[in-house]
């Protein structure tokens, strides 16, 4: 079936791309009046969905018909302290909140309806039901199979690149919410680069948990919302937050060293692939 066969990663990368770069190119030319705008939200789902899609066709590929065992069951996997999951659903927000103080120390001006802190956790489940089609195709597919043959920083990286091309088109479309927010793609890029690193250290501690770092990736959407997004202060306070997620990228590769940390719930799920 291939288990160290890493033509398959590269081939996943490829169809990514290319499902997204498809379904996503009528919402783009949409905001050109290039394009029926009726079309293009059933098309933009399948763009979002378009990690899991190509993870499910090459995953089908790599392992047969246990491929969709193979990533789906990463969202069961235990035998890892629950300390991981407060802090995949804390972590973010702390994040954010670091990023904001640093704005405000700087001469930002921030008020905060501590009544719209509540909408935090009906949004958490809506990003969490959303993000986890990123999850099984990034930290599901490609990070493992990299991590066969590279180490967990590089893989880390690699993934990143990938990542942030996927989201390419958002910053081709007209007056891009997400341009401005991150300023541009140059900047995005290298952020995404970045704080792919904590996705790593996030999955490799949880033995390859796609349930955590799919919480992760919910509360880091879902803080920058209630933080960043409500409050109108995504340009402005981005640098800061760059800064915050750097300096936490930072005490990972050098205190933490994630190639240290167990693969043991990987490991399972490939012997169960073998079988």
């Amino acid at each position: 079936m291939g288990i160290n066969n890493t033509k398959f990663v590269a081939y996943y990368f490829a169809l990514v791309l290319l499902i997204a770069g498809l379904a996503y190119s009528p919402w783009v030319l949409s905001s050109y009046g290039m394009f029926p705008p009726d079309y293009v939200f059933p098309l933009m789902i399948v763009g979002g969905a378009s990690p899991t899609l190509a993870a499910l066709i090459i995953a089908r590929m790599e392992f047969g018909k246990k491929g969709a065992d193979y990533l789906f069951l990463q969202f069961s996997l235990k035998g890892f302290q629950r300390r991981w999951l407060i802090l995949s659903l804390l972590l973010p927000p702390a994040l954010s909140a670091s990023a904001v103080l640093l704005w405000i120390a700087s001469g930002g001006v921030y008020s905060l309806d501590f009544m719209k802190s509540v909408e935090f956790f009906p949004i958490l489940l809506s990003n969490f039901l959303v993000n986890m089609w990123e999850e099984v195709g990034w930290r599901g597919y490609a990070l493992p199979a990299l991590q066969r043959k590279c180490n967990a920083l590089a893989s880390s990286l690699i993934v990143g690149v990938f990542w942030a091309l996927w989201h390419a088109p958002h910053f081709a479309v007209r007056d891009s919410v997400m341009a401005v927010n991150y300023h541009n793609f140059a900047f995005f890029f290298m952020f995404m680069l970045i704080f792919s690193i904590s996705y790593t250290w996030i999955y490799n501690s949880t033995n390859g948990s796609l349930f955590s770092v799919s919480l992760y990736h919910a509360s880091t959407n879902s803080a920058n919302i209630v933080l960043f997004l409500e409050p109108g202060i995504s340009y402005p306070v981005f640098p800061f937050y760059f800064l915050v997620v750097l300096v936490l990228t930072l005490v990972i590769v050098l205190i933490f060293k994630p190639d240290a940390l167990s693969s043991s719930g990987r490991k399972k799920v490939l012997g169960y692939i073998k079988e």
